[in-house]
């Protein structure tokens, strides 16, 4: 950064390297439940289970580990698969929440505090969209703004890394 784009200003609380970090974790976190939903909508498995939280009345679907060997249930299960990528949504927001909590408390450059704002913003908003996308069983105009939150909610969480640096060297 710096030859379109100024560098961000740097944050005077030195933690900020640890919010960088856990906004690194962040980012592994959105692209893995970014991978697992490719695998709902590959098979799928968003057509099934139509309601939020429970899934046919239960906190885990009754069918989860029915293949063998069990690493199958990973990609080819619809029932562990749409389990997975719910339990790794509502992980990333509570994740995000988490940071975004922790750096209210650090003082940090203005351009970090907007990133973070904008990432517990947008990770709200697509847990709304995938939710949505459930209960109306997957609507054609629905699933691809769900799909394409998913890279926006990924962006913001890189460019929230980019303004989120420590001051020094």
């Amino acid at each position: 950064m710096g030859l379109i784009v100024p560098a961000p200003t740097p944050s005077a609380d030195p933690r900020a390297r640890h919010l960088r970090a856990g906004l690194a974790v962040l980012g592994g976190l959105v692209a893995l439940t970014l991978a697992s939903g490719g695998f709902v909508a590959g098979l799928d498995a968003g057509l099934v289970y139509n309601t939020f939280p429970l899934m046919d009345g239960d906190l885990v679907p009754e069918g989860y580990a029915m293949l063998a060997p069990w690493p199958r249930n990973l990609f080819e299960n619809v029932a562990a698969v749409q389990f997975n990528h719910r339990l790794l949504a509502v992980t990333t927001v509570a994740l995000t929440g988490g940071l975004w909590l922790w750096g209210r408390r650090l003082d940090l450059a203005p351009g970090a505090r907007r990133g973070l704002d904008l990432v517990l913003a947008m990770a709200a908003l697509q847990l709304s969209l995938g939710i949505a996308t459930l209960l109306l069983v997957v609507p054609v105009w629905l699933a691809p703004i769900h799909q394409a939150g998913a890279f926006v909610l990924l962006a913001l969480v890189l460019w929230a890394m980019a303004n989120t640096r420590p001051a020094g060297p």
